[in-house]
């Protein structure tokens, strides 16, 4: 099985995402960073320090969106790697709320609170991050480090079995599950994934001192021997350039072609270096459509549409029947407002390559915008043949048969992939909001809803589960229990400064009050129903260097 734990790896939708600003609610929820006392350093480091921070803080004055959160994030390693976490914390905390859809700061967030020991924020920060980039392995790693240490077992548990299964590759994954059935004296599962661990990386001798305590506790002492003959100090690697970059002076390093590089520099914030790596590229190569279309993607999400239509038309001149010139040329249209000139974008692209998801996703979009919910559900439905047990393509595709009236054809269909994804648990908090709201959910279904939602409750009581519950046990006309975990939800999205999913979650909870059960899995006001366009930020910034 291939190594997903890459950063590299990002589908142009997550780059939409990504790159689309919301500074309108961030600013209201900006911290000042404070300075923190530096009279116990060199005084040349002390020096050096503030001038960093200075010429930071001097460029973040004109950003926003991501590259704002970037900034801010610069900020918080350089305090990070002096040792001054609380003005760390602020720091990555501004970063998360300038861009709220980033998981990266949501993360880093979670790794300064376990520093700082604050392991309920650590806890609330990872869960938040997951909820972003399910990707991305160290976060579910620490995430379930974090419950071993506030005594979740069951929790890190099953999210490290779960990981498990998806990630066979990472040794890392198989130690920390071999460690925490030590903890639970299930010692011959420890001694499985101890040796699990050394077959996928052999290197990784201090594996054999666990081992050796997992045969103590069955019993076999020639086994514990052997084992610490061979214990070393080498422990299983896991790659988390995240956290390598937050310590180190440079950046962390991006691989792959030119236009894979800008591409991971882009979705890290890092838009000056993925605007001059296309601008090498095209010096080289002005033909190369691939870099005039992300050169387009990127200059649209900030607003600089001339710039954007510009590289946009240049790549029609080259090769107006390229899938993924088209697909742009749709997203800078619809970053500028021309839903209609996007939607004619988006299906000349689709036309000629169907097997872009991105294509399917935003057409899906498209089509919900215009209420036209049958056209959006087959488009969301080829997303999910695409994509394979997708919960975030099957969420879509609810939605779309909900908001068209066919709440039994969306039960079909989540039954349907369930059959083949027993043990995924996003998609069974699909089936659970939608057996709780459909009204031809037989009471069997509604039955099963309640037992999933209590089980998924009871592995992982974050906001998603208990705001399922929450409708599952309303469906059974249980709505004071109802309440009770619906306001847990609501507690953890405020936790995690969430505050659109937390304005959700308490809409829901007015209809819990009135003793009513809401006739759709999510809120009208969710963006499963919504679609709102792609944003671009309300503030150009300045020109590439090099334009078409």
């Amino acid at each position: 099985m291939p190594n997903r734990n890459r950063v590299l790896r990002v589908s142009f939708a997550a780059l939409l995402v990504l790159l689309a600003a919301a500074p309108a609610l961030a600013e209201t929820l900006l911290q000042p960073v404070p300075v923190p006392d530096m009279s116990k350093l060199a005084p040349e480091q002390a020096k050096q320090l503030a001038a960093q921070r200075a010429g930071i803080d001097k460029a973040k004055a004109d950003l926003v969106g991501p590259p704002l959160a970037q900034a801010y994030a610069d900020i918080g390693a350089l305090y990070a790697r002096s040792g001054f976490n609380e003005a760390a914390a602020v720091a990555f905390y501004d970063a998360s709320q300038s861009d709220p859809d980033d998981g990266r700061w949501l993360y880093l967030r979670g790794v300064i609170a376990r520093q700082l020991k604050r392991n309920d924020d650590a806890r609330a920060d990872f869960q938040a991050a997951l909820e972003r980039d399910k990707i991305y392995l160290p976060i579910r790693y620490r995430l379930a480090d974090t419950l071993i240490d506030t005594g979740d077992l069951a929790g890190a548990r099953k999210l490290l079995e779960d990981t498990a299964r998806e990630y066979k590759d990472q040794a890392a994954v198989f130690s920390m599950l071999g460690q925490l059935a030590l903890r639970q004296k299930r010692y011959a599962d420890a001694t499985e994934n101890f040796n699990q661990a050394l077959r996928l990386e052999p290197k990784a001798d201090e594996l054999y001192t666990h081992l050796a305590d997992a045969y103590v506790g069955q019993g076999n002492a020639k086994a514990a021997d052997e084992a610490r003959a061979k214990a070393g100090k080498t422990r299983p690697t896991l790659n988390d350039p995240l956290l390598a970059g937050l310590y180190s002076v440079a950046p962390p390093a991006v691989s792959g072609t030119p236009v894979e590089q800008a591409q991971t520099l882009a979705r890290q914030g890092r838009i000056a270096e993925a605007r001059a790596t296309l601008a090498e590229l095209l010096d080289k190569s002005p033909d190369d459509v691939d870099a005039l279309s992300l050169s387009a993607r990127i200059e649209g999400s900030l607003g600089n549409q001339a710039i954007a239509q510009a590289f946009i038309d240049k790549a029609i001149q080259v090769n107006p029947d390229r899938a993924i010139v088209n697909l742009s040329k749709g997203i800078v249209a619809e970053y500028a407002g021309d839903d209609a000139k996007a939607y004619e974008a988006y299906q000349r692209a689709q036309h000629q390559d169907t097997k872009l998801a991105d294509i399917h996703l935003l057409l899906g979009n498209a089509e919900m915008r215009r209420a036209r919910y049958a056209q959006a559900a087959d488009q969301y439905r080829q997303l999910a043949a695409l994509l394979p047990g997708s919960a975030a393509a099957y969420s879509r595709l609810t939605a779309a048969l909900v908001a068209a009236g066919k709440c039994a054809d969306a039960l079909s269909e989540i039954n349907g992939v369930l059959a083949k994804h027993a043990n995924d648990g996003d998609l069974m908090r699909i089936f659970v909001r939608l057996a709780s709201t459909c009204a031809a959910a037989s009471a069997q279904e509604r039955d099963l809803a309640l037992d999933y939602a209590q089980a998924l409750y009871k592995q992982q009581p974050d906001s998603d589960n208990s705001s399922a519950l929450a409708l599952a046990l309303a469906a059974h006309s249980k709505f004071k229990e109802a309440q009770e975990y619906q306001a847990e939800a609501i507690f953890e999205a405020v936790r995690a400064r969430d505050t659109a999913a937390a304005g959700l979650y308490k809409s829901t909870m007015q209809l819990f009050v009135k003793q009513q059960v809401p006739d759709r899995p999510w809120p009208a006001e969710h963006a499963y129903f919504k679609a709102p366009m792609l944003s671009a930020r309300a503030v150009p910034v300045a020109a590439p260097a090099k334009q078409p």
